[in-house]
């Protein structure tokens, strides 16, 4: 099944909804804490890519060096044949006991010392041969063990990245909702003072003379306090809390596009140094 991933679409898409007036800041952050999770979807992807091209490259170096060998040792079964048969030629020369011939009983002996020589030779070659096949097999298992470590290096820091990517958004929402709050309470306090205020100044008596009682010298403000609570609290704090919101949500989709950017010049860094394509290996490995 494939990794669910963040595409330069979906970045657009949120571009757009940054500009909708009638997206609520909840909804902006809930869906900017959507992309990260996605994008955490890319680098899991290209993750497992950079593993697989790299064990691909390993397996393939490894396996051309296994066949350069096998070739020399097949060279090597060849030449102990070839050996094999003038070890049975000379046998055979003295089946029929030791020659008197001088000279053919040299060359016989000649033959001899020449076969011990190349047999010496051979089996030097063939130990030789055994010691770089094994020493390639350490070599191979030493490397498959530090691309899996690697990998699991890879993994552990990925999963606690996009865990404080998500607990960030979280406290910031947290942050500029509480801020928001603060702000409104002042706006929501300031609009019915300021009308009080001005009334008074335009000589607005209070509802009693010669009163010492707030609540009747400033009735103004407490109605307009009680009509702003009912009709327009809301409407400042969503507006107040948007105004703080966009800011911090276009720093944060602007971060996000900076990694979606660079988990693509890292996917083609692989691609090139592995010649391996991505949408091959997603075809491969998450295709039904």
């Amino acid at each position: 099944m494939p990794i669910p991933s963040l595409s330069e679409t979906d970045l657009e898409a949120y571009r757009n909804d940054l500009s909708n007036p009638e997206k609520s800041t909840g909804e902006l952050f809930i869906t900017l804490t959507g992309l990260y999770q996605r994008f955490a979807g890319n680098e899991q992807l290209l993750a497992n890519f950079e593993y697989a091209a790299e064990l691909q490259s390993l397996e393939n170096s490894y396996a051309s060096k296994k066949d350069q060998y096998n070739k020399e040792i097949t060279e090597l079964k060849r030449q102990f044949k070839q050996l094999d048969n003038r070890i049975v030629a000379a046998e055979q020369k003295l089946r029929h006991g030791i020659p008197d011939d001088l000279m053919v009983m040299d060359k016989i002996i000649a033959e001899q010392e020449s076969i011990v020589e190349d047999q010496e030779k051979l089996n030097h070659a063939e130990s030789s041969v055994v010691e770089q096949v094994r020493k390639i097999d350490i070599a191979h298992g030493k490397d498959l063990q530090k691309l899996e470590q690697q990998q699991n290096n890879r993994n552990t820091p990925l999963n606690s990245k996009f865990s404080a990517f998500t607990e960030q958004l979280k406290q910031a929402e947290k942050r500029i909702t509480l801020k928001a709050s603060a702000i409104a309470i002042i706006a929501i306090i300031g609009i019915p003072l300021i009308l009080d205020l001005g009334l008074v100044s335009l000589g607005l008596p209070a509802l009693s003379k010669n009163t010492n009682n707030l609540i009747f010298t400033h009735y103004i403000f407490l109605i307009a306090l009680i009509l702003v609570e009912l009709f327009l609290a809301e409407k400042i704090r969503s507006r107040i809390s948007g105004m703080l919101s966009i800011s911090y949500l276009k720093d944060s989709l602007a971060t996000l596009q900076n990694l979606l950017t660079e988990n693509k010049k890292q996917i083609f860094k692989v691609e090139s140094e592995h010649k391996i394509s991505l949408s091959e290996f997603v075809k491969q490995n998450y295709t039904a």
